[in-house]
């Protein structure tokens, strides 16, 4: 009898354990939507497991949040924690009848002054309503300029090829609409009137680069190649705040500091046809004013200027990695500009046939010597171009000068500069090919490229011009819009943050 009545003890053991695996084995799914007193949706809230203090989920931007309830007792407490919010709790039990939770907003009284708290909905939508684009531009025309500095190195195989630092003017069209899918009325533009320019090495840098650009089926590489000026319009365009949020995944940070701070990532499912940038980092905005202050990308792939019709041969990947790091400024009327701007660009793969862009490396065969490309910007003012000079002509003047740019080398600008770039190795590897004050001088007052580098484009109002005439028709450009725009001044220039 006995034996009898342990075998059914071990039956009905085994019973229960195979009930209690399977029903461990369908997770229980708890799904709230958290919104405030107001029933509107509340973005960024903490829940947290009170007893142990686990960060179990964060609203998304519709204020839904999900997650298991088979992980927790009855009776253990969960916390919803929104900034500007009273603290929710419930019991695991009591959740599973609610599908929505209201938290109260917290109101202070002090000295007689109400503050009252605001949403992490609210905060961003005051941060967007101030990244307005004011008008959408018809024909490309020259808004904003500034003194501005820009760098870049060149580093092949962990050795510098080119090293670059120009001060000089920023002409942009500023943060305006987009007139379609190609920006084509956008302009931005960059012009040294001081350079402190190395000489372009070999990709072993054994000796001086010629030609400085190729372009052909199979091979494509171009010198003076700049990536940076593409990405700030990138970052205008399609960055978080800047489109809509429901491309990405947002949701505020823990930080030292008082301002608000968010990391971001773009929805794997809205890339590349609805935003066309694919993208994670974080960005902070003002505790007082709600105004972006920077935005740090961890990396991003962007598909600006780029045929992105795929075809068994193309690839909306891009064949380089980015990371770049951008600060922002307002004008006195409350139009936003880039302030400053850091890139780092490194090469995966070579272009051949499988990549259709127009971003092109610096050297030939850029994934073989794990080519890096690093570019700053800063600039010093953002300054209204008068009415009277935002034509068509001026706008001709401009394009020829930045397409193949001079600068003055004085060493006393550049010391008086801030560096950019930490370029201390970029020194001493080219100052083994030759001492790079005498690189700075050489070129001193040197086009950047060949005069059969836009052969047949002249940009003086006529048809044709001869490759002689080059050189005298751009130094009379040069001097025609300095003669508009006074020469860029070094003095009172405050160090970049």
């Amino acid at each position: 009898m006995s034996k009898y009545l342990l075998l059914c003890c071990l039956c009905f053991s085994g019973l229960a354990l195979s009930l209690r695996a399977q029903t461990h084995s369908v997770p229980s799914i708890q799904k709230l939507h958290i919104t405030d007193t107001r029933s509107h949706s509340v973005f960024g809230v903490y829940v947290i497991h009170k007893e142990k203090s686990w960060l179990i989920t964060t609203t998304d931007i519709d204020g839904e949040c999900e997650f298991r309830t088979d992980w927790f007792a009855p009776g253990d407490s969960i916390q919803f924690q929104g900034m500007g919010y009273k603290v929710a709790t419930y019991t695991v039990a009591d959740l599973k009848h609610l599908r929505e939770i209201h938290l109260e907003e917290l109101n202070f009284l002090l000295d007689e002054m109400t503050v009252s708290s605001i949403s992490m909905e609210e905060l961003l939508n005051k941060a967007i309503s101030q990244i307005n684009k004011p008008i959408r531009n018809q024909v490309p025309l020259c808004r904003f300029y500034g003194r501005s500095q820009y760098e870049k190195i060149t580093v092949y195989h962990d050795r510098a090829l080119e090293s670059r630092r120009e001060f000089g003017y920023y002409f942009t069209s500023g943060n305006v609409r987009c007139k379609n899918v190609w920006d084509k009325a956008f302009r931005s533009y960059f012009i040294p009137t001081h350079s402190a320019r190395s000489l372009n090495l070999t990709n072993d840098g054994s000796d001086t680069l010629s030609p400085l650009y190729i372009t052909t089926e199979e091979t494509r590489f171009d010198a003076g190649t700049r990536k940076i000026f593409t990405l700030m319009r990138t970052v205008q365009l399609y960055a978080p705040l800047f489109s809509s949020l429901r491309f990405y995944e947002i949701h505020p940070m823990d930080s030292d500091s008082l301002d608000y701070v968010f990391s971001f990532q773009t929805k794997p499912s809205h890339y590349p046809d609805d935003i066309r940038i694919s993208c994670k980092g974080s960005f902070t905005l003002d505790y007082a004013t709600y105004r972006l202050k920077n935005m740090t990308f961890d990396y991003i792939d962007y598909q600006l200027f780029r045929q992105v019709i795929l075809t068994d041969r193309r690839k909306t990947a891009s064949p380089f990695s980015t990371k770049a790091t951008l600060t922002f400024g307002y004008t006195p009327e409350g139009e936003i500009y880039i302030r400053s701007c850091h890139q780092e660009t490194k090469w995966k793969h070579d272009l051949g046939k499988d990549f259709i862009l127009i971003e092109q490396p610096s050297r030939m065969h850029p994934a073989f010597g794990k080519l890096i490309e690093k570019e700053a910007f800063y600039d010093y003012e953002y300054l209204p171009v008068q009415e009277s000079l935002q034509t068509q002509t001026m706008l001709s003047k401009i394009h020829v000068i930045q397409r193949n740019p001079i600068g003055t080398y004085e060493p006393a600008i550049f010391h008086a500069l801030p560096i950019l770039l930490d370029n201390e190795k970029a020194i001493a590897d080219l100052n083994q090919f030759k001492d790079i004050e005498q690189q700075f001088q050489e070129n001193s007052e040197k086009t950047y490229y060949p005069d059969n580098y836009i052969n047949g484009f002249n940009g003086f109002g006529g048809k044709g011009r001869a490759d002689k005439g080059y050189q005298l028709n751009l130094r009379t450009v040069r001097r025609q819009l300095f003669e508009l725009f006074p020469l860029p001044q070094t003095t009172g220039i405050a160090k970049p943050d």
